[in-house]
């Protein structure tokens, strides 16, 4: 009896069936689970799932991986994924497509759909324009109760985030109060708008910083606020989710820039725009490294004669800098979530210096004592000990001027901050040890 043949595998039964298994998944694990694929296997999942998911899909995905799907996919779908985003997740989807795709994609969508996103496109991406979405619920002053309900349930714009909150404007679209739910689901329904609504309503700027922004949200708790043109009108609406990724771009790019990275780099970003990105940077960071080999060239001489000191380089250096890292990350984020303003810097200093003279007592005690035990030379250990003090105290006040300095010059405090304190703590602390084990050596004529 012949043995059967092993039936090979149908690539389309399993395409099916693994789009089967993406239906009954969340959209953000629907994202994490092709995010792998190739751009071809990804556009035939997206193909089997309904518009509004596979809308929530993208919006998940990485943005270079947005704007591949988006250059590459037939125009009659993205016209149908589209209008199913709110309209800030589109304009960011949308915002790195080449110019003639955007306006082939812009030809196809609804005209309203197409100036709501076109609005948005034209604010700074790090503004309040920039991160709002123009669905929001608002009615007329001049309504009832009756005649508001009606118009939220007609709304076909409305969703979770939107829905938070009732505003309320006038016949000019100009942002005049917000109504409570319980207003319109217990108050007298043939009361006027403006006669229930709360008048004392926050609300931001158009062109008000994302920074300044998600501040407030987390200050105030806020779960959404009402964005405005400059003489009021109702423009938009930010939501917590939207400030929670603001918050996430925002540490993360100051992570990045800290170490001299362009803030926006990821892990699937390019290698040749890592490479722009990270070269100019390593140039100056070289720079700085000739400066600290300077110092100690200019103590040749002592080392020639005492080798031993080469060994204590290391040391200074690496605790100095790390001391020094520790101050800038405690700095940089309070500048960062406005903590430190106007002439609190002096506090500030005031008290890391204090926590540098402690940590350089104990570290450097602790120097010298090892030095002495493991060298035998207790002058060393007496020169270490003195060297590490000092370049506790002078990683401290590097910590806080080098970022507050910065941002005096009206630079980003975290620009690459961190190669700055470094480069101060290693040419002061060697420049310190180095000099001190020089006089050592001369006055005890070791």
């Amino acid at each position: 009896m012949p043995e059967s043949e092993p039936q090979t595998p149908n690539p389309s039964e399993d395409l099916g069936q693994k789009i089967e298994d993406l239906k009954e998944m969340h959209p953000s694990d629907i994202a994490e689970e092709i995010d792998d694929l190739s751009l071809d296997e990804i556009r035939a999942s997206l193909r089997g799932l309904e518009d509004e998911v596979a809308a929530d899909v993208i919006t998940e995905l990485p943005p270079e991986l947005q704007t591949k799907l988006l250059e590459n996919m037939r125009l009659d779908r993205i016209s149908e994924i589209i209008p199913e985003m709110n309209s800030d997740d589109a304009a960011d989807a949308l915002g790195n497509v080449s110019p003639k795709r955007l306006q082939d994609i812009m030809e196809k969508l609804p005209d309203e759909e197409a100036e709501e996103i076109t609005d948005l496109l034209e604010y700074p991406d790090d503004s309040a324009g920039g991160i709002m979405q123009k669905e929001v619920i608002a009615v007329d002053e001049d309504m009832n109760l009756a005649q508001a309900r009606e118009a939220i349930r007609r709304d076909e714009d409305q969703d979770e985030d939107s829905s938070i909150y009732v505003y309320v404007v006038d016949s000019e679209q100009k942002l005049k109060g917000v109504l409570r739910l319980r207003d319109l689901l217990f108050r007298d329904l043939r009361l006027k708008a403006r006669d229930v609504m709360t008048t004392d309503v926050s609300s931001i700027q158009v062109l008000d910083d994302q920074e300044r922004i998600a501040n407030l949200f987390q200050k105030y708790n806020y779960q959404a606020l009402p964005v405005v043109d400059d003489v009021g009108t109702l423009v938009g609406l930010v939501t917590a989710d939207d400030v929670m990724d603001v918050l996430q771009e925002e540490a993360t790019e100051d992570m990045q820039r800290m170490v001299g990275l362009s803030g926006e780099e990821m892990v699937t970003t390019p290698w040749q725009r890592s490479v722009k990105n990270r070269l100019p940077w390593l140039c100056i960071n070289l720079g700085t490294a000739f400066m600290v080999a300077w110092v100690v060239s200019l103590f040749e001489e002592s080392i020639d004669r005492f080798a031993v000191l080469a060994i204590f380089l290391p040391i200074i250096g690496l605790l100095g800098g790390n001391a020094g890292s520790q101050t800038l990350t405690i700095v940089v984020r309070s500048i960062a979530l406005g903590e430190i303003e106007n002439k609190e810097w002096r506090r500030v200093l005031a008290k890391e210096i204090l926590v540098g003279c402690s940590l350089g007592v104990a570290i450097g005690l602790l120097v010298g004592v090892i030095s002495w035990l493991w060298r035998g030379h207790y002058i060393f250990g007496i020169v270490a000990c003195v060297a590490m003090m000092l370049n506790m105290i002078a990683a401290a006040m590097a910590g806080v001027l080098v970022p507050i300095g910065l941002k005096t010059l009206k630079v980003d405090p975290a620009l690459a901050s961190s190669i700055m304190v470094t480069t101060v703590t290693d040419v002061v602390g060697f420049f310190l040890f180095l000099g001190l084990a020089t006089l050592a050596i001369s006055f005890y004529a070791l």
